[in-house]
């Protein structure tokens, strides 16, 4: 707030406010206004200089000329101005009262002298027209005048009689003080106008202290309401809050409960909570003892709490205690719903689907119809099989019938089950209880089925799975719960069960390493992804997009193959699969100092597994003879009179090059 002091009255003192004074003044104004006399020192020099101003603006001397606005105009000033009108009306009442019956009017007015506010008697109102709502009382409209001058000077003063620059303001006093907001910026003015006979000196002080009041009443009105925007929005924010949030005394009464946390404890929205005791309500022990003497300040435990409804509510229970020097204070406690920490998990371990049906690459009818049974299994919640050879996209298939899925926005996790230590795979699908084995945590562990609640679970290589794993998973997949290991209390689960395998499970049923039931409970959505080798007319659509990536990958700028090494890799029979595909171009693009992919690129076991009679021999079997003479043996299981028509040898020449080689032939018949 700025602070003011009051500017000397100078050479004017109270003899000068009786007619001859006045008169006097009303000289010199006469002598400036019409014969253009530069006034004495008789006038001081913030008159003299508004005078001139006024001159300067062409303000008529004989009448007062305010402007006025529009209704509009004034209620949108009103409205800017409402905080300093309310904080100005009731200071506005207090001066009205010292002064009632002796014709004072006093008024409030913005920065740009409009009259927002008026006070006085009726009559006087009415015999002045600067005093009546919506007038702009501006120097350059009505010339010097106490509301005018003060806006313009930013600073308290007093205009007497004849120092007003309209003829019609000379039977007026007017003591006026500008009025500013708590940055010192200058937002308005308070003004007493009255009779000449009735000013004194002791009029501006008023005023002007009243201005410094109306400054602090607003500074206060702002910090108010300040806090109140802030009490507001910490209650919007707390009851936003995701987590259910309890505010306790040391007695354990409620000081404050959100939204969140009266829904997880089934409490009714519509009452009130305030002073009640919360073990009424969450009736079971929450160990407040134990973190009281555990002397930690917040203690976090995976918690069964029975409600007073009768139902119980799994959360993460999290209790705070508010300290006050040595002594309890309160508790702060924080209820996280079971399944949003999952979710939250989930999101931290990235686990999610990243591929579609769309990053599918294929062309052939056979992957067609597979693709067509994984849309119809992406709309099912039934279980879904997938069968195929290692490398031929299993998992992308399995990635993609979530991403179509309902549960597209829940988890998806993937889990290997040939991966995982037949020991260690059962604790990671069902999850421990601390305690519950040496080394295990003490807070106990998720298992993967908790975290993938509603969700998918995807069981990769299930055919590993040992037995005594497979009657638990049977069990969860009838039950649809639970059981962590060492625990006692089933946890009800929601999720998608997606498996896949290279193995032939029927035979392994046959053989009583799977069991039957549980091939059953998976297998009812089949869905079979043939091999490379069967749908060759998808390797070149292959080719195109593995060139494309690796280009970006490794900053290459391959543009395809030759003729020779396309029907190289048409001719291999790829064991791997795309997986393996995959591997070669990689390679070939890292090693390749061409534009095009020559058979140069790539690895020596595809130049030597093709058929023979679409390559010369004598370009193939100079570095690689005896390696590439096994493979045709093993592809013709051990027949010398095959091997050798395939070579282009005699049986005798045949038995000669084995021989040499020292390749022993009966190694590879079957």
């Amino acid at each position: 707030m700025v602070k003011y002091q009051v500017l000397s009255l100078m050479k004017l003192d109270m003899d000068m406010i009786d007619r001859k004074k006045n008169h006097e003044l009303y000289e010199e104004w006469e002598n400036f206004v019409f014969k253009g006399i530069k006034p004495s020192n008789q006038i001081r020099d913030f008159i003299a200089e508004s005078w001139a101003r006024s001159v300067e603006n062409h303000v008529n001397p004989q009448h007062n000329d305010p402007i006025y606005i529009s209704e509009e105009e004034f209620e949108r000033k009103r409205k800017e101005s409402d905080a300093f009108i309310r904080s100005a009306v009731p200071y506005m009442e207090n001066l009205y009262d010292s002064f009632k019956g002796s014709g004072c009017t006093v008024i409030v007015a913005d920065k740009s002298c409009c009259v927002l506010e008026v006070i006085g008697d009726k009559e006087d109102l009415e015999k002045i027209e600067v005093h009546n709502k919506k007038a702009l009382c501006k120097e350059v409209y009505i010339g010097t005048n106490g509301i005018g001058t003060t806006i313009y000077l930013d600073r308290p003063i007093q205009i007497l009689g004849a120092e007003h620059f309209a003829l019609e303001n000379h039977p007026l006093s007017c003591s006026a003080a500008p009025v500013h907001d708590r940055e010192g910026n200058l937002i308005g003015c308070l003004s007493i106008s009255c009779v000449l006979a009735d000013a004194n000196p002791h009029i501006l002080s008023m005023v002007t202290a009243a201005a410094g009041a109306i400054e602090r009443q607003m500074i206060i009105e702002s910090e108010l309401a300040e806090k109140q925007d802030l009490i507001i929005q910490r209650e919007k924010a707390f009851q936003s809050i995701s987590e259910g949030i309890i505010i306790l005394d040391k007695n354990m009464k409620i000081i404050s409960i959100n939204e969140k946390a009266l829904k997880l404890m089934e409490l009714d929205m519509g009452k009130n909570y305030i002073h009640k005791d919360v073990r009424e309500y969450l009736l079971e022990d929450m160990n407040l003892e134990k973190l009281i003497h555990s002397k930690k300040d917040t203690i976090d435990q995976e918690q069964r709490l029975r409600l007073h409804s009768g139902n119980i509510l799994n959360c993460i229970l999290s209790i705070s205690i508010i300290w006050n020097e040595e002594n309890i204070k309160g508790f702060i406690i924080i209820l996280k719903e079971m399944e949003k920490v999952h979710e939250l998990v989930n999101k931290m371990l990235r686990s999610t689907a990243y591929y579609s049906f769309e990053d599918i690459t294929f062309q052939s009818q056979v992957m067609k119809e597979a693709i067509h049974i994984g849309k119809i299994a992406a709309d099912s919640s039934s279980n879904v099989l997938i069968v195929g050879e290692s490398g031929t996209g299993k998992e992308l298939m399995a990635h993609s019938i979530h991403s179509a899925s309902k549960r597209k926005n829940k988890p998806f996790i993937a889990i290997n089950c040939g991966a995982i230590p037949s020991g260690l795979i059962e604790s990671e699908l069902f999850g421990y209880e601390g305690g519950a084995f040496t080394g295990s945590k003490k807070e106990g562990n998720p298992g993967k089925f908790e975290l993938a609640n509603g969700g998918t679970i995807f069981l990769d290589e299930i055919g590993d799975m040992p037995l005594e794993v497979q009657a638990s998973l049977l069990r969860v997949l009838q039950t649809k719960e639970v059981y962590r290991i060492g625990g006692r209390n089933p946890k009800k689960i929601d999720v998608r069960i997606i498996a896949a395998t290279h193995r032939n499970l029927e035979n392994m049923v046959s053989e009583n390493s799977f069991r039957l039931d549980l091939y059953y409970r998976i297998n009812v959505l089949n869905i079979y992804i043939p091999p490379l080798r069967e749908r060759k007319e998808d390797i070149e659509i292959l080719i195109e997009a593995f060139i494309k990536e690796f280009n970006k990958k490794l900053n290459k700028k391959i543009k395809g193959l030759d003729e020779n090494t396309k029907k190289l890799l048409n001719a291999y029979d790829w064991v791997g699969n795309v997986r393996e595909l995959s591997n070669v171009f990689e390679r070939a693009i890292n090693i390749c100092e061409e534009d095009y992919i020559q058979d140069k690129d790539l690895p020596d076991k595809i130049l030597c597994n093709v058929k023979v009679e679409k390559y010369n021999y004598d370009q193939v079997i100079e570095n690689n003879e005896k390696e590439f003479i096994i493979t045709i043996l093993k592809k013709n299981n051990g027949n010398i009179k095959k091997s050798a028509q395939k070579l282009g040898f005699s049986r005798s020449k045949m038995y000669r090059k084995l021989k040499s080689l020292n390749i022993d032939w009966e190694n590879y018949r079957k």
